[in-house]
């Protein structure tokens, strides 16, 4: 197989990780396979070599003296140019968290291969030794990371600092991505989980490449020294290895001497306390070596000292050490996993004493140290890259062919729709007219790829294909970039929630909408109704898309909240609602850097969103207190708990699912009414037929609750304007590797369908665009695949509201044609914006003629 191979780490320099990867290199080639490594620039580094890919890093930009990398476009490139001249590729195998395994991941789900991730070290405990300012370092390094990985769902509360907290989300979020994640302890895997992870793990340890070890064990040591005790360190120079510590400790500790191999951001502080404390004659700083080098100086050395503390995952060194049966101090206890029992001294703690008295005790006898020798004997062969490759190749071969998805159409194979343009993608022809181009993609294919900007999306274009999303059947989704666009004025709603919280969520707002209560709202919604239509004026020229608007707004908020004490709430809605509402649908549709962009609009959506937030908060809480039912949503919101768990909804979870109807029923509803009274102006027989209905049942008296069951054709005709203009686009985010109809589509796919596209395939449908509220009727409805009928969505996201929106729809049309018949301007082209998950008119300007006098 070919593995892709992501590490910041470029192989000619030196350290733990490097020393790991090369070894697992080696040890896959050495079996016949094949390995492409992507990393970082190094000076060090000037000879080219086939098998290395190196990526462009920030100019002058160095951590820790290593280059930085960014997932940006040139190194996409040069990655994606890599794989079509170098591949196919079977497995990415990402092995840090930082910029290069970034691009590693996202080359991965472009491409559609497996990735293994395998974490090494403890960011937090790095940043917190290495960073003068270790929370803003940890929160800049999350915020960099999670533009590129999502950092969705939340952390299991642990015991540790907020910038411990911080990084931790980083390096969950990293493994979180991957299909598989390997750590090399025990007592690491341990930590991370603890943490959240939730992946597949496999503890497998780091390894040493055999040859190398081969050699070092064939020098021989000579007899045990009578000197004084040879201390020897080989790690990097940094804070969170506590060379500073190791020194101080040596200075105590009279009869030894201490070589230092290893370079790092400590060197020159190093030097200074070695020279500050008397200790050149004992204390030698060696510079960088090469793992040979190292594993050659254990042979000769009585100890090795690694004082690290809560820092390192299994340290390299320990490995080497214990191959070269070469006793350790150490001091973190997580450690023994490592280093076999009797095979070293762990100090009583980290401190400085405390290291000196373990180090003064074998100097002092140094008889302790042959027993020691012996018992690493027997596993001085653990460590053999041989031994792991196994291991790592069950992996691969798992995702490949064993108990992952079979995959017969890979995603490379999902035909594009014609039009992309360079960087925009198909973003133009989408805002240009989205009805048009999503119904033309039927005949591409069932999964069609376009691009929003570079960023890939699959466009659904079947019954069957949606349902296997709708009803959870190809996998998992999410909604937190929507989350995330919103959450100023909706943080946790049903519609961004998912799994488990979803559906207790939606448990939870049911009885709002139970039949019972929809009767209650219907009284509402019919005397709103007459009061409007009552309020229009004849022979003058309105528009009734804002009318619509208008009234829908009226409706849904006298609804949700009806006791006096939320009369400032609803005129904060009624004012804000709108301009919110737009601005939700812009945030949605813009990527985050853009999104960022936007600083005046931001701040004035913040704003607005809090005092909103705050002030249907006051309502809800007056309402705990009055503890009555005042037969409206927000009562019943407030007193229901949940049957299974005994769950309540906090305020801000009411807030929430309040600010979610009033957003869906402003823009969706409103949308549709305006087509339905659109559709029965431009189709005279429509128009005739209805005024027949209305005059027969409902006359010349108000428009009833009870009217509505008496409308049947009025119900087709909205039936029919719900086909016609139905949503004409709906995403969700893979959460992991889905698969649908045989093709499997990567964790972090925008997966995208069209009820609108389905509607108007004449597939499903015959004569899709004609109006034809009659395809309705009962006798022709039959023939109509129940698959294809999908105004208000299937499965687990089917709006809780649809029976809501049907009933203010239908009254509210009751009540303007029984009165008035609007006639359209004839010289007014209607034309339907794309702006909106529902599409709606542009205008529809009138003049209103009077039918009735209405009875009041």
């Amino acid at each position: 197989m070919h593995v892709a191979l992501f590490t910041d780490f470029h192989p000619a320099t030196l350290g733990g990780i490097q020393t790991s990867v090369h070894a697992q290199r080696r040890g896959l080639e050495l079996r016949g396979h094949r390995v492409t490594v992507f990393t970082a620039p190094t000076p060090e580094s000037t000879e080219s070599e086939r098998d290395i890919v190196v990526l462009s890093a920030l100019g002058g930009v160095l951590v820790n003296g290593f280059a930085m990398v960014l997932p940006t476009p040139a190194n996409n490139r040069l990655i994606d140019a890599t794989f079509a001249e170098r591949g196919p590729f079977d497995i990415v195998h990402t092995q840090t968290t930082y910029g290069v395994a970034i691009a590693g991941l996202r080359a991965a789900r472009r491409h559609g291969i497996p990735v293994v991730h395998t974490v090494h070290s403890r960011d937090d405990v790095f940043i917190a030794n290495t960073s003068p300012v270790p929370y803003l370092s940890a929160l800049t390094m999350r915020a960099m990371h999670g533009r590129f990985v999502s950092h969705r769902g939340q952390l299991p509360r642990n015991n540790e600092s907020r910038a411990a907290r911080h990084a931790w989300r980083t390096m969950v979020a990293q493994a979180q991505a991957a299909d598989r994640v390997i750590v090399p302890t025990e007592h690491f895997a341990g930590r991370i989980l603890a943490h959240g992870l939730d992946r597949p793990l496999q503890v497998i340890s780091n390894g040493i490449d055999d040859e190398l070890l081969d050699r070092a064990q064939a020098t021989e040591r000579g007899a045990t020294h009578s000197g004084p005790l040879r201390i020897l360190w080989c790690a990097r120079l940094s804070g969170e290895k506590r060379l500073l510590e190791a020194i101080e400790a040596v200075r105590q500790v009279a009869n030894c001497t201490f070589d230092i191999y290893g370079t790092g951001d400590l060197r020159e502080r190093a030097q200074t306390a070695i020279e500050t404390g008397g200790l050149s004659d004992r204390v030698r700083l060696h510079g960088a070596v090469s793992q040979a080098d190292c594993l050659a100086a254990m042979a000769t050395h009585d100890v090795l000292l690694f004082p690290s503390s809560g820092f390192d995952t299994q340290g390299m060194a320990l490995l080497e050490a214990v191959a070269m049966r070469l006793p350790v101090v150490y001091c973190d206890p997580d450690l023994a996993e490592t280093v076999p029992e009797g095979g070293g001294v762990c100090t009583r703690d980290p401190s400085v004493p405390a290291i000196a008295d373990s180090l003064r005790e074998l100097a002092a006898h140094p008889a302790q140290l042959a027993p020691m020798r012996e018992i690493l004997t027997d596993r001085a062969d653990a460590a053999r890259q041989s031994r792991l490759t196994d291991s790592i190749l069950s992996i691969y071969t798992d995702l490949i062919g064993g108990t992952r998805p079979a995959m017969p159409q890979s995603v490379p194979n999902v035909p594009t729709a014609p039009g992309r343009l360079p960087m925009l993608g198909h973003s133009v022809v989408a805002l240009r007219d989205g009805l048009k181009f999503v119904t033309s993609l039927a005949e591409v294919g069932p999964i069609v790829r376009i691009y929003l900007g570079p960023r890939p999306a699959y466009v659904l274009t079947t019954p069957d294909l949606i349902r296997e999303v709708s009803f959870g059947e190809a996998g998992e989704f999410h909604r937190e970039e929507l989350r995330e666009a919103i959450q100023e004025v909706i943080r946790g709603a049903s519609n961004v929630l998912s799994g488990k919280p979803h559906e207790l969520r939606r448990r939870m707002i049911a009885p709002a909408l139970r039949q019972r209560r929809l009767n209650e709202y219907a009284v509402v919604a019919a005397d709103l109704a007459n009061t409007w239509s009552k309020s229009l004026r004849p022979d003058r020229q309105l528009n009734l898309v804002d009318e619509a608007h208008r009234l829908v707004l009226d409706t849904i908020s006298s609804t949700l909240f009806t006791a006096e004490f939320g009369a400032d709430a609803k005129r904060e809605v009624q004012q804000n609602i709108p301009w919110l509402l737009g601005q939700v649908i812009q945030r949605a549709a813009l990527p985050p850097p853009v999104r960022r962009l936007r600083v005046l609009a931001n701040r004035r959506f913040t704003t607005k969103s809090r005092r909103l937030r705050a002030e249907i908060g006051a309502v809800v809480a007056e309402y705990r207190r009055a503890d009555r039912d005042f037969h409206d949503v927000l009562s019943a919101l407030v007193r229901h708990s949940d049957p299974e768990t005994g769950t309540r909804l906090s305020d801000e979870e009411i807030i929430d699912e309040l600010l979610l109807m009033l957003a869906a029923g402003v823009g969706s509803t409103a949308s549709i009414l305006g087509w339905v009274w659109h559709e029965i102006m431009r189709n005279p027989d429509i128009a005739t037929e209805l005024r027949r209905e209305l005059d027969d049942f409902v006359g010349d008296a108000p428009v009833t609750p009870d009217h509505v069951a008496q409308l049947p054709y009025l119900r087709l005709a909205v039936l029919e304007t719900l086909r016609f203009w139905g949503p004409w686009v709906s995403t969700h985010t893979a959460d992991g590797p889905v698969t649908l109809g045989g093709t499997t589509l990567p964790d972090g796919a925008m997966v995208v369908f069209s009820p609108y596209m389905i509607h108007h395939n004449a597939h499903y449908y015959p004569d899709p665009e004609t109006f034809d509220p009659d395809r309705w009727f009962p006798g022709r409805a039959e023939e109509i695949d129940k698959k294809a009928i999908l105004p208000f969505g299937v499965g687990i996201r089917h709006c809780p509201g649809n029976n809501f929106a049907l009933l203010t729809i239908t009254l509210a049309t009751a009540a303007l044609f029984a009165r008035w018949q609007p006639v359209a301007d004839p010289g007014y082209r209607v034309k339907p914006s794309n702006r909106d998950f529902v599409a709606a008119p542009s205008r529809l300007p009138v003049v209103l003629q009077a039918r009735h006098q209405v009875r009041e």
